[in-house]
């Protein structure tokens, strides 16, 4: 069996410095695929930008604890002064306390899909800003979600184990084994999912020697997801995002021409999710 490898950036028009970061790991590195965060404010000119660059993969970066509302500043979900919860775990305790906050859910994330596809989008699959999709609740919406928009893939963190690079705290284990279910869940649903992941632990410390690591070590056949957040530090705040020098070290790994080099030589095809989908339907 072939080895396929998506390189996925999150967080696709954060902020102009990310997306420029994004686009140049795309055009002079190894990015393959990003995800789109249509809740902050350069979301518009992100789309307007990969328009331009027909090999670059665009999915949707499904969004509740960042950026402006896209359906409304009422109801539960946005309880505070129209504005996200700011953190995940006040998200689960707003729907533990009232799950009609599912209802204002869908239609959040069902308004930030059709306002990426109204700016000429073609969604490529959908994942979503800390990995809030992997809680079954949620995961049922993005399932939904994926069905009514005819989307094919959704990310599952199955984050596998590679010696010598960083490993996963105990939160990203626990979600690590919320994928595992989920991945049951989107075959059951007919769509489709990696069939391996890596970059929970490496975020914000995805320097070339873990993409060495990486390389040494990657599975001998099937799909993989990479996660990454390369990026432009101007402008960026450590109140925005705890990610802002980091995003720079990640950006220079994946254009690092020794990294570029291992991966040609490797055999591995470089796709994005909806090149993988082509194949499947061919």
């Amino acid at each position: 069996m072939a080895r396929n490898l998506v390189i996925n950036a999150d967080d696709f028009g954060f902020s102009a410095g990310v997306t420029d970061g994004i686009v140049q790991a795309h055009t002079s590195g190894i990015l393959t695929s990003t995800t789109l965060m249509t809740t902050m404010p350069d979301a518009r000119r992100a789309v307007d930008t990969a328009k331009h660059l027909p090999n670059l993969g665009v999915g949707i970066h499904l969004c509740l604890t960042q950026g402006t509302p896209l359906a409304g500043l009422e109801g539960p979900l946005l309880a505070y002064r129209g504005a996200f919860p700011q953190r995940v775990p006040q998200l689960i305790w707003r729907i533990f306390r009232d799950k009609s906050v599912l209802r204002h859910v869908h239609r959040e994330w069902e308004a930030q899909i059709n306002t990426a596809i109204s700016w000429g989008l073609v969604p490529t699959h959908l994942d979503s800003h800390k990995h809030v999709h992997h809680w079954p609740p949620l995961g049922d919406i993005a399932i939904d979600l994926a069905r009514q928009f005819n989307i094919r893939h959704i990310r599952c963190a199955r984050e596998i184990a590679v010696r010598g690079t960083p490993a996963p705290g105990m939160s990203y284990k626990i979600l690590a084994n919320l994928a595992k279910k989920l991945a049951g869940k989107i075959e059951l649903a007919g769509s489709g999912t990696s069939d391996w992941f890596f970059g929970l632990g490496a975020t914000g410390k995805f320097s070339s020697e873990v993409w060495k690591k990486l390389l040494e070590n990657i599975p001998e056949h099937g799909t993989g997801e990479v996660m990454v957040h390369p990026g432009r530090a101007n402008g960026l705040s450590t109140g925005q995002t705890r990610l802002v020098a980091e995003r720079q070290l990640e950006l220079d790994a994946l254009c690092n021409p020794e990294v570029k080099g291992l991966l040609s030589q490797s055999g591995i095809r470089l796709i994005h999710y909806g090149q993988l989908s082509a194949e499947k339907n061919r």
